[in-house]
């Protein structure tokens, strides 16, 4: 069998050449598909998480990061980790401007960390002690 290229495919429209051969249809098999859209599982989860009851007297911590580097990824988990079971961590809840990088306590009036507006590299969040960090947001839930 004669393989059939593109222009061969041409050049047997046009008349010249050898005439091009004819494509076998390959059947592959059919994938399942899954049981149930995710998004809708996406919803209920987040409608399951909203209905718990939260942890130390209803206390909500809020990390706004903007995902821009892997610093702000790093200092979201870090805080997270250190706070534990002592209060419902929210990370971009609502998506968070271009280069910021926010930590609220709900019950307080003044963010933890308020780092707005950063262009690249983010000195000021490289240079930010999360281990710092953390122990102000535990004295904020206290």
């Amino acid at each position: 069998m004669a393989r059939t290229t593109r222009s061969s495919a041409r050049l047997a429209a046009a008349g010249k050449g050898k005439p091009a051969a004819p494509a076998k249809k390959v059947q592959t098999a059919k994938k399942s598909k899954p049981s149930g859209p995710k998004k809708a599982k996406k919803k209920e989860a987040a409608a399951v998480a909203a209905e718990k009851p939260e942890a130390a007297g209803g206390k909500i911590v809020t990390i706004e990061d903007a995902n821009n580097d892997r610093h702000s990824k790093l200092g979201a988990s870090k805080i997270s980790k250190a706070i534990g079971s002592k209060a419902t961590v929210e990370i971009n809840k609502e998506k968070p401007g271009r280069g910021n990088f926010v930590v609220r306590v709900s019950g307080t009036e003044e963010p933890v960390v308020e780092l707005l507006g950063m262009k690249r590299p983010f000195p000021a969040l490289k240079a930010l002690d999360m281990d710092e960090v953390s122990e102000n947001v535990l004295k904020a839930l206290e």
